[in-house]
């Protein structure tokens, strides 16, 4: 029963300083209820003040000291009293949740991938730009070169082409430059008369005529066995009956062959310009030029 009492006082002392106090402790039982959305613990403390609201306090001293215990006790635990029990703590700025971290994680890598991406994406852009510039230059340069080869090359054919024609044309003035000569006495004579001048021996076409036919008929092949040079072993042969001594003396280059009619004109008109002064003066002694004497 004592036991029973001393609560019963306990409690009329708390009563009593709450009616002390007033609105003190009312409020402030109201504000904790309106912040705590825990609903439960609004209801323990709203029975807590009811325990304390007994008629039997016997003193303002244990009244004050049991609304302070009380007010110490919630000072104590502030977050237990202005969470619920179900929820988790706020995050802080300087304590991120793992979930926050582990996004903006996400987000930097996400970023951060991109970039490279984008990097790569514009390396490899300049990297075929490049080689596409490279292959457009070395085709231009081939090209280049195959026209200068082709060009080059139609020119050579155009300059080998003309030197043909210049040769051709320069053959072709040649040959109409010299005439073609009859193969026989008449030609002969003319021929031997144009080598004689143009090696500074003029000779007329009557005297070596005259010489021709009285020497040996007009035939380039006679050979004459019988006379003094014939007994001395240098027969006259030929057109004009030169020995063969006198024909190597007085023969011109490339007219070599005494058997050959004009090389053989040769030889005796030039044995006689310089024995008698020409073979015209040969004829012209002997018989007034109608007539031949052997020389």
């Amino acid at each position: 029963m004592s036991g029973l009492r001393m609560s019963r006082t306990k409690a009329l002392a708390v009563t009593g300083a709450l009616a002390v106090t007033g609105t003190f402790v009312a409020a402030g039982v109201a504000a904790h209820a309106t912040s705590v959305s825990n609903h439960r613990a609004a209801v323990a403390d709203a029975a807590a003040v009811s325990t304390l609201k007994t008629p039997d306090a016997s003193s303002q001293s244990a009244l004050d000291a049991a609304a302070a215990d009380l007010l110490a006790q919630r000072a104590a635990a502030p977050d237990a009293a202005n969470r619920s029990a179900d929820r988790p703590a706020l995050p802080t700025a300087a304590a991120p949740t793992a979930d926050a971290a582990a996004a903006k994680a996400a987000a930097d890598k996400a970023a951060a991938d991109k970039a490279a991406a984008d990097k790569a994406a514009t390396d490899k852009a300049a990297a075929d730009k490049a080689a596409a510039d490279k292959a457009a230059a070395d085709a231009a340069a081939k090209a280049a070169a195959d026209k200068a080869a082709a060009d080059k090359a139609a020119a050579d054919k155009a300059a080998a082409a003309k030197a043909a024609a210049d040769a051709a044309a320069a053959k072709a003035k040649a040959a109409a430059a010299v005439p073609v000569y009859a193969n026989n006495l008449d030609g002969w004579i003319k021929q031997a008369v144009v080598i004689l001048k143009a090696n500074g021996n003029s000779v007329s076409y009557n005297a070596i005529y005259q010489a021709a036919m009285h020497e040996s008929a007009g035939n380039p092949n006679a050979v004459n066995g019988w006379d003094s040079n014939a007994a001395a072993g240098h027969p006259s042969i030929g057109l004009l009956q030169v020995i063969g001594p006198t024909f190597n003396a007085y023969s011109l280059p490339g007219h070599k062959n005494i058997y050959n009619p004009v090389d053989n004109i040769i030889a005796g008109a030039r044995y006689a310009a310089v024995r008698y002064g020409s073979l015209d003066n040969v004829v012209a002694a002997r018989c007034g030029g109608s007539c031949w004497v052997g020389y």
